[in-house]
């Protein structure tokens, strides 16, 4: 089974092996046109465990699961599964020990931001907007109003909670397929990203253009990379472009006041006239 979550490519193998609720979850990511630009990530639904150990810590039985990056791989435990993710040759191999969509959930998801800065990429816990066809993104520490700032658009919403940055011209805004406390009330994008709003509570909306070196350290406090150096040396790399490229700004806003029109305004204005 092929789809895509965040721009990246996957497979599901072998297809007989899925559980019922599985092929549901699949169907809330995206399709996969099959353009062969990269070759998808393939995981592999297994028999047997990848990799054990007798460390009850690794295997919590609540959510999240466990990641450790060990011998140039993920490897991702929880009491109902244990996976192992390498995303330099694009495999994963997944063992579930309970018949419930999770286990394949958190294997696409994590292996997805894993993935992502190899291909240029990059995800963020981030609230994604597309306004006027052009794409804005919603970042900050918890408690800032991702999710509030989303429930609020009268224009199509990516994702409450993580949305991925693709190559492009300069870069393309896309779901990801997750979301937080809100729901999916339908699917948009890609489209091109316009702009990045670091969120902060004010007495108004507020805009200020942050410079390149301010901007990347709280783009990347937003950028869930697993812990590891190949892997964070991209993601460097994919920010420092990014940051030069799209402008960064801090937002302060109010949830009385929306700042739809207002951004609405700015996107227009920034659009070449023909």
């Amino acid at each position: 089974m092929r789809f895509r979550a965040g721009g990246v490519r996957f497979s599901v193998e072998p297809d007989a092996g899925l559980i019922p609720v599985e092929p549901e979850a699949i169907g809330r990511l995206d399709a996969d046109e099959g353009d062969g630009a990269q070759a998808p990530v393939r995981i592999e639904l297994t028999d047997s465990p990848p990799w054990t150990s007798d460390d009850p810590a690794l295997f919590p039985q609540w959510e999240p699961a466990v990641q450790r990056w060990a011998d140039e791989r993920l490897l991702c435990s929880h009491r109902s599964f244990t996976a192992e993710i390498d995303p330099f040759a694009g495999r994963a191999l997944l063992y579930r020990r309970e018949e419930r969509a999770y286990p394949l959930e958190a294997v696409i998801r994590t292996a997805m931001m894993a993935r992502l800065p190899l291909i240029g990429g990059l995800p963020l816990h981030a609230a994604g907007v597309v306004v006027l066809g052009r794409g804005i993104v919603f970042f900050g520490p918890s408690g800032a109003g991702k999710t509030t700032v989303a429930s609020t658009s009268p224009y199509p919403v990516l994702s409450d909670e993580l949305v991925a940055v693709n190559s492009a011209s300069p870069f393309d805004l896309v779901r990801s397929g997750f979301w937080g406390e809100g729901r999916e009330s339908g699917r948009g994008g890609p489209a091109p990203l316009a702009l990045l709003a670091d969120l902060a509570k004010g007495p108004a909306f507020r805009l200020t253009r942050l410079r390149p070196a301010e901007a990347a350290g709280r783009v990347l406090a937003s950028a869930p990379v697993a812990l590891a150096p190949q892997l964070w040396s991209r993601a460097l790399a994919v920010v420092a472009e990014l940051v030069q490229r799209v402008p960064v700004y801090r937002m302060e806003w109010a949830p009385a006041e929306p700042p739809w029109e207002r951004l609405a305004e700015i996107l227009d204005a920034a659009t070449p006239r023909t």
